[in-house]
């Protein structure tokens, strides 16, 4: 499995059976991991019990954190140009059931396709850090505070109610992806009228909140 581009450093080692994932801190001390720690073990459990389907947490010490090894980034799958329509109708339907968990439970997250795996056809959630909750937004302005703006537009970009269109934010701007399943993606949120009168407007907006602060100098989620 490959690594991808993402604001925050993760050090990632690949086994059959696990993905160990140490999380860098950029701007937050040292003496705060004990915290950072608690608040992505947090963040794990209340997805899970919102239903979104993670890979099992082995074990988790510091900031090093042992998961099951749950697939392929879907990033890397839906390069395929040979995909059928069923394929990726089945992979959006699933990641609209996480994201609809998340919505329920009032729960934010990250959710670039890179983000998603699959493993014998079933779809898993693999990004745990940041952890999407307030008191670590607020320990990472606390040591942020010139910006504290950016890093909470960027951040409100992943919130419940934005997700859909955060999503199709990301599948359009990853311009590798199979040129169909945008539209795929699209389709079926309007359909389930989990996005209604569709505004490319929001989705463009994501793209330019996300591609400013990324060329922000200094600019961290961590």
């Amino acid at each position: 499995m490959k690594k991808y581009f993402t604001i925050n450093d993760t050090q990632i080692i690949f086994k059959k059976e696990f993905v160990k994932k140490t999380y860098i801190l950029k701007t937050i001390p040292k003496k705060e991991i004990e915290k950072v720690s608690k608040l992505i073990y947090s963040y794990y459990l209340e997805l899970n019990k919102a239903g979104v389907t993670m890979p099992k947490l082995i074990s988790s010490k510091g900031l090093t954190f042992k998961y099951e090894f749950c697939g392929e980034s879907l990033i890397e799958i839906l390069k395929g140009k040979q995909l059928s329509r069923s394929f990726m109708e089945n992979v959006v339907r699933q990641i609209e059931i996480i994201l609809k968990n998340c919505k329920k439970n009032n729960l934010g997250l990250d959710p670039h396709i890179k983000n998603f795996t699959l493993s014998k056809e079933k779809v898993f959630y693999v990004d745990t850090f940041p952890p999407v909750s307030r008191k670590y937004i607020d320990l990472l302005t606390k040591y942020n505070p010139n910006l504290n703006k950016e890093i909470r537009s960027h951040l409100r970009t992943w919130k419940p109610e934005k997700l859909r269109y955060h999503f199709l934010a990301d599948v359009k701007k990853t311009k590798e992806l199979n040129k169909d399943f945008y539209k795929v993606a699209k389709e079926n949120f309007i359909k389930n009228r989990s996005i209604r009168n569709f505004k490319l407007q929001k989705v463009n907006e994501i793209i330019a909140i996300e591609e400013s602060n990324i060329a922000l100098k200094g600019f961290t989620l961590s």
